[in-house]
C-alpha cells in the first residue's frame, strides 16, 4: 500500500502505512509508531485527547 509520512517541526516523524478502509493495526504495530517513530509521550497522548 502507499504510504504517508508526518513530521513535526521539532524533527519527530512517523510513516503510517495506508491499505484498505476497515483495516486495523496491530496493538504491537500502533505502540512502535507511537513510541518509536513519532516519539509521542503520555503528555503528547492527553494534548490529542488519546488518554485523559
Amino acid at each position: 500500500g502507499s504510504h504517508q509520512q508526518y513530521s513535526h517541526p521539532d524533527k519527530r516523524r512517523v510513516t503510517i502505512s495506508f491499505h484498505h478502509p476497515g483495516d486495523t493495526f496491530t496493538p504491537k504495530t500502533l505502540k512502535s509508531m507511537i513510541e518509536k517513530q513519532a516519539k509521542w509521550n503520555e503528555d503528547d497522548l492527553k494534548r490529542l485527547n488519546l488518554l485523559k
